[in-house]
């Protein structure tokens, strides 16, 4: 059997607040090795632990949602079905015009958890375009 060259993916591991540049590889759509990322120019080395090793498990667990999803029937009764992210996007739209529309723009909170590198700046813009001056974060942003 002949051996392929391994393909490596830049990816930011999400495990943590740290966010340290990782590469994976991938084979049949499955995370089969994760390694920090010294050569990306991103910080790589914050995880004494590796958390990241858990990306394997994360990437394929069996209760992971990988695409929008609409609730049928009763809150709490668990029952939804699987829609496009066409859909998806125009129904968050929908919604979000409604509130400013009735509310006001300040009604709008950008929360975000932990931003790295251009999450915080993509949340003010955001924000900003809505009209909203509300963005929230934990750090000293």
């Amino acid at each position: 059997m002949e051996s392929q060259e391994k393909k490596w993916q830049p990816i930011f591991c999400h495990i943590c607040p740290s966010h340290c540049a990782r590469k994976v590889v991938v084979q049949d759509g499955e995370i089969v090795e994760v390694e920090p990322d010294p050569d990306s120019g991103y910080p790589s080395a914050k995880c004494v632990y590796n958390k990241s090793a858990i990306l394997k498990e994360v990437h394929s667990h069996p209760d992971r949602i990988k695409y929008p999803r609409k609730r049928v029937g009763p809150k709490g009764g668990g029952k939804w079905e699987r829609i496009s992210w066409d859909e998806a996007l125009d129904t968050m739209a929908a919604k979000l015009l409604k509130v400013k529309a009735e509310y006001g723009p300040d009604s709008f909170a950008m929360i975000l958890g932990e931003p790295k590198e251009m999450e915080f700046a993509f949340g003010q813009r955001f924000a900003s375009a809505f009209g909203s001056a509300n963005v929230v974060t934990p750090g000293n942003y």
